[in-house]
């Protein structure tokens, strides 16, 4: 028997997995960005081959019925893969409120500091938020990876 990821399941993962790789919002911030060690290494290449791998999941989960197939797991697996979701959906409602957050910060700021140091701690907010979402994808990936072993060694036929 397989478990079919339901279509809220994959939105959620969608938007989590882009959320975490599509610098966008107030955690694109320049200084929110260097303030989380933004820029070390060979600069662009690295977000550009998370953008396009990212991308590319995105692609594959909302147009393949069969994306995230998995199978039921029992104990630690099981586990992972109940605080994965959980984790997919806060991950995917942070990523919204990210998207959102500068339009947001100027509806409900209505005095606004010299400094405009309320738009980099919300920057920061967001960016520790997101790795909420990170965690999700990686507990439920584990979680399906486990499923898939699982499975699979229940497949084999043992030696007499």
């Amino acid at each position: 028997m397989q478990l079919v990821a339901s279509r809220k399941l994959k939105i959620a993962y969608a938007i989590a997995l882009l959320a975490a790789v599509l610098p966008m919002g107030l955690a694109s911030s320049g200084w929110v960005a260097l303030a989380m060690g933004g820029g070390v290494g060979i600069p662009y290449v690295g977000p550009i081959v998370m953008l396009l791998l990212g991308a590319y999941r995105v692609i594959t989960v909302i147009a393949n019925p069969q994306a995230l197939i998995s199978f039921p797991v029992k104990g630690v697996a099981r586990v992972l893969r109940m605080t994965g979701v959980f984790a997919l959906y806060i991950g995917a409602a942070v990523g919204m409120l990210n998207l959102l957050s500068r339009p947001l910060m100027a509806l409900f700021l209505t005095q606004k500091t010299e400094s405009g140091v309320e738009f980099f701690v919300a920057g920061m907010i967001l960016v520790a938020l997101g790795g909420i979402g990170v965690l999700g994808l990686l507990c439920f990936e584990l979680s399906r990876l486990l499923g898939f072993e699982e499975h699979a060694r229940s497949q084999v036929p043992r030696q007499i």
